[in-house]
């Protein structure tokens, strides 16, 4: 009787320890998956910035020419090209202002991630450090 409740005494005292390992392997996963999210929208951001500049760029080539149409004496056409250049330029400062934030979003999420995975590696290491001295403690009352 008396190692029968012993017995059943350490499968209680491991039950926290195998919970926390369990809670630290998800910890670990999810810091990985974070950092993974967080490479990809970075990444994203670097591309929504550079199509950004790309518009503005073509923006400032259309002004340029309705610039030189003026010049040539084509004031409608040269209107007419400005208009179209206006939104583009507007549109593309906006992509890049939030190409550079979701860069930023991204390298806050991939550190979090980074700072997620070593709590959850720290508290696997924990949990085993903790369930190794149980371990003979347990067999040694069953002797």
């Amino acid at each position: 009787m008396k190692a029968f409740l012993s017995g059943v005494l350490g499968a209680l005292l491991l039950i926290p320890v195998a919970a926390r390992a369990d809670r630290a392997d998800h910890m670990e996963k999810r810091g990985e998956r974070l950092e993974r999210q967080g490479q990809h929208m970075e990444n994203h951001g670097q591309r929504r910035e550079a199509r950004g500049e790309r518009l503005e760029k073509d923006a400032q080539a259309k002004e340029q020419r309705a610039d030189q149409l003026r010049s040539e004496g084509h004031v409608k056409a040269a209107n007419r090209v400005d208009r179209k250049a206006h939104p583009e330029e507007r549109h593309g400062e906006r992509m890049e202002r939030q190409g550079e934030r979701m860069e930023n979003r991204g390298e806050r999420r991939e550190k979090h991630g980074e700072r997620l995975e070593q709590r959850g590696q720290a508290l696997h290491q924990q949990g085993s450090s903790v369930a190794a001295p149980a371990t003979p403690t347990s067999q040694a009352a069953q002797q």
